[in-house]
């Protein structure tokens, strides 16, 4: 799908800690590329003082709780941040650093690691999320596979225990996506969903999903849970349910049902559409 992978050994030494969940390497270098800004004709990169604030000013603390934290960094990697620039004339000014390119999905860098080791709050030992999905050094989608022969009910319940506060909650305050899956069942969710509002995707673009199964899955026959994974981690689909399908209301984080997504894509394609008059509905 567009994911490198990164061995274990090899994702540690991006990380400061087990703590630290940010692929920090990978964040400063793309960072640097996606942003720049204009004076005077000439095309500036930001300073490595305003690229490691950004990097630090992503980084909430928890102190207002897992869903505010999630909210507040959302925000972040929505909108970005302003940082001042001192300019060559001896100015200062203002400008955005962008944490993710929304409009081109083709210059963020996406990484899956599997049986990513995090310390827990607590102190008492480590937990390993099955797989983790990055995007330019951010955790944006947690994974948890169980065998065919375990239930879906257990997956979802050591996700919502991994969120809780003695848990990881370090890694679950950047995340969009969550889900649960054997090789017959999948169900997804947000941030701190609780487990009743778990839910099923099923796919209303077979053809865009046939074409993908072919480039992904050979020498079988398809699962229900490669078509999911197709289907909510795309990393186009992944940044188009973060950016335009996901809100927070009175401190609950939501993710649209497979329904509203399909039902709000067909809306918006009507409402474009312009008669000969050049009017719209």
């Amino acid at each position: 799908l567009g994911y490198q992978y990164i061995p274990t050994e090899v994702e540690q030494q991006m990380r400061q800690n087990l703590y630290d969940v940010l692929l920090r390497t990978v964040l400063e270098e793309k960072l640097k590329e996606l942003n720049s800004y204009e004076f005077k004709g000439e095309i500036r990169k930001f300073s490595s003082t305003n690229i490691q604030q950004a990097i630090r000013d992503l980084d909430e603390s928890l102190t207002n709780g897992l869903v505010k934290t999630n909210e507040a960094i959302y925000e972040t990697i929505m909108n970005g941040r302003s940082y001042t620039e001192l300019l060559p004339d001896g100015s200062k000014k203002s400008f955005t650093i962008q944490y993710i390119d929304w409009k081109n999905i083709e210059n963020n860098v996406f990484h899956v690691v599997e049986e990513f080791v995090v310390e827990r709050m607590d102190g008492r030992g480590t937990v390993r999320p099955d797989l983790v999905l990055f995007v330019n050094g951010i955790p944006f989608a947690v994974i948890e596979c169980k065998r065919a022969s375990i239930s879906m009910k257990q997956g979802i319940e050591q996700m919502v225990r991994n969120q809780g506060k003695d848990y990881i909650p370090q890694l679950f305050k950047f995340v969009q996506l969550v889900m649960a899956t054997n090789k017959n069942e999948t169900m997804y969710a947000t941030c701190n969903t609780p487990k009743k509002f778990w839910s099923v995707w099923k796919e209303e673009k077979e053809d865009w999903l046939n074409i993908w199964l072919e480039k992904t899955v050979q020498n079988r026959l398809p699962t229900n849970q490669d078509r999911n994974i197709i289907s909510l981690f795309h990393p186009e689909r992944l940044l188009e349910i973060t950016r335009y399908f996901t809100l927070f209301d009175n401190d609950v984080k939501k993710v649209a049902r497979y329904q509203q997504y399909f039902a709000i894509k067909e809306i918006v394609k009507t409402i474009e559409e312009r008669d000969e008059n050049g009017n719209r509905q």
